[in-house]
């Protein structure tokens, strides 16, 4: 079985509507690439589960709004990841990217916190 994208062409323009910044084969590519994305931050338990639609309806829905705010980041800021920025100076504001095995690299807070709250991410220990 292929891997499939989590969220479809009208998930994304259902929530950017009119303002939606990708369309056609990049707008697949892009949620092609946020899905697996999101395979790397739930360890796999999307496609272990069968599929987005397998999922519970909250989390589903968690799920695909993720992949299309990860798709639309990718767009904006994602090519900075892609690239393997090493450094970055504008203002005294400085960036510094370099090969690292953080779980989070590249991925939008938006994903982050959506996946955490579809339960599909480990939420370690807290307080």
């Amino acid at each position: 079985m292929a891997l499939q994208s989590y969220a479809a062409r009208q998930d994304y323009t259902g929530l950017y509507g009119e303002d939606a910044a990708l369309s056609g084969e990049a707008l697949d590519r892009a949620l092609w690439q946020a899905s697996r994305a999101a395979d790397r931050l739930t360890l796999g338990r999307i496609e272990a589960a069968g599929g987005v639609d397998a999922l519970p309806e909250r989390a589903a829905e968690l799920v695909r709004r993720a992949v299309c705010a990860q798709a639309n980041w990718l767009l904006e800021e994602g090519s900075a990841w892609r690239q393997g920025l090493k450094q970055y100076d504008v203002g005294g504001v400085s960036m510094t990217f370099e090969q690292t095995d953080a779980q989070t690299g590249g991925v939008c807070t938006e994903m982050q916190e959506l996946l955490l709250l579809s339960g599909l991410c480990c939420r370690g220990v807290g307080p």
